[in-house]
């Protein structure tokens, strides 16, 4: 393989890989502004220019391509003097709000301020200020903070293929706006806060909720379909406040639809059953863990049963459950999606990552050979649910398991609460057949218990 230098340290690389991914291969990091590795490179920033022997003018590491003998210097006085002007230049007309605004402490302006900028400021100048048109309900813009580094620009004419977003006039008039002023109509608007280097894109949904340093990240997997994308659930003091995508080149890359993002809600839902509830007098009212098992084991005495799963369970909680239901002598039958029974429905909505199944484990229910509801008749029914499976119509009595919310309670005679996906561990299985599991990244909503010590409940009552 060819080899370069950088910063005196000898590195191989692929043939065609640029001058930034050749330093991050060696835990060597060089700013940037407007490079994205997914998208094209404008090297429109020039905060990641380089010294290379050889060549008279300092180059943008993104849009040079390492080639074999190369030497690159990235911390000569040269470089270090552009990165000063660069960021001198970019502060200009940036407003000092880093105290109310949310990327504060996850923002690279802020962060390269600090590390590659001075400490002296020579404009006396008035800083130019924009009025801000609405950009639909996702996304907050703050134009006054925008550093034309146009990745929002670009995300939208090449990654989800609607060029929705565009500048208009030129030079320090410059201004970042939607086409014709129309709100976002994409369903990946969340990502333009992601990419976005400063503030200029804030998400709404998160606007003034929490300081990010207070926040504590858990790598995990989003429920919201079957493409099962990488996010973090950041949450504080067992609240959940927002989910990001994180990267998996195999099957999210950098990216998480609007659905998944914001799916999250109904976790810390107040109407969300967090307490057992059983059916007395006509009415759903909150009993003990043990008396609400005493009335799901009355209700269901001597009856013919069946047994749903919902697929957006773990592999190890659908499991537990097809013991339960052979206990019983019943039937175990997954439900999930309406229209979507079999994998063979599960078909792509969109060309980046949305699909039809709702729930991230349908194909982990055929995996384990458990067959989809298809109606029929039984005196009682016991449903397992995550909080995402739709649920079917109920016959005759029925038993909840798991996440159900005030509106539910009318088709059940008892609610035993379960755990969402941001309250456990577990495996599911994505569509295209990758296990990946799931972190915990809160305690229990109220007195919910997971799945496993439901069950033992069950039996310690019926011994």
């Amino acid at each position: 393989m060819p080899k370069c230098t950088i910063d005196g340290k000898s590195i191989e690389f692929q043939p065609g890989t640029n001058l930034i991914e050749v330093a991050r291969t060696a835990g060597i990091d060089i700013p940037f502004y407007c490079y994205h590795p997914a998208m094209s490179v404008v090297a429109q920033c020039r905060m990641c220019a380089v010294e290379i022997e050889g060549m008279p003018k300092l180059q943008t590491a993104c849009s040079t391509v390492a080639t074999d003998g190369m030497v690159v210097k990235t911390t000569s006085d040269r470089a270090k003097s552009n990165q000063k002007s660069v960021m001198e230049f970019l502060l200009i007309n940036h407003p000092l709000d880093c105290s109310i605004c949310d990327k504060s402490g996850e923002c690279d302006l802020q962060d390269f301020s600090y590390t590659y900028g001075s400490d002296k400021m020579r404009y006396e100048e008035q800083r130019r200020t924009f009025v801000d048109e609405d950009m639909g309900p996702m996304i907050k813009k703050n134009m006054n903070r925008c550093i034309h580094c146009t990745r929002c620009i670009r995300f939208g004419a090449e990654i989800v293929k609607k060029p929705e977003i565009v500048a208009v006039q030129r030079g320090n008039h410059t201004e970042i706006v939607t086409v014709d002023n129309k709100p976002l109509t994409t369903e990946y608007a969340g990502n333009y806060a992601d990419i976005c280097p400063t503030g200029s894109l804030t998400i709404k949904d998160f606007r003034f909720k929490k300081r990010v340093w207070f926040l504590k990240k858990t790598a995990s997997v989003c429920e919201g379909c079957s493409t099962g994308c990488n996010m973090d659930l950041s949450a504080e003091k067992g609240t959940l406040y927002r989910c990001n995508p994180r990267e998996n080149m195999e099957i999210n890359k950098y990216w998480l639809c609007d659905e998944g993002r914001f799916n999250f809600h109904y976790v810390n839902d107040p109407k969300r059953t967090a307490v057992p509830v059983a059916r007395s007098a006509g009415q759903m009212q909150e009993v003990t863990w043990a008396a609400a098992v005493q009335k799901a084991q009355s209700v269901a005495q001597g009856k013919k049963a069946q047994v749903l799963v919902g697929s957006d369970l773990t592999q190890e909680e659908a499991q537990a459950i097809v013991a339960f239901g052979k206990a019983l002598n019943a039937p175990v039958s997954h439900f999930g999606t309406a229209g979507v029974k079999t994998t063979a429905d599960d078909t792509a909505i969109d060309s980046l990552l949305r699909r039809k199944s709702k729930t991230s484990n349908l194909h982990g229910m055929e995996k384990l050979g458990i067959a989809p509801f298809a109606g029929g008749s039984a005196d009682v029914t016991f449903v397992f649910r995550g909080g995402r499976a739709q649920l079917p119509e109920l016959k005759g009595s029925a038993i909840g398991v798991g996440v159900f919310f005030a509106d539910d309670l009318k088709a059940f005679d008892v609610v035993l609460p379960g755990l969402s996906f941001a309250e456990k561990d577990g495996t599911i299985v994505n569509f295209q057949g990758k296990e990946q599991r799931l972190k915990a990244a809160i305690p229990p909503v109220g007195i919910s218990k997971p799945l496993k010590e439901i069950l033992t409940l069950w039996e310690g009552a019926r011994a």
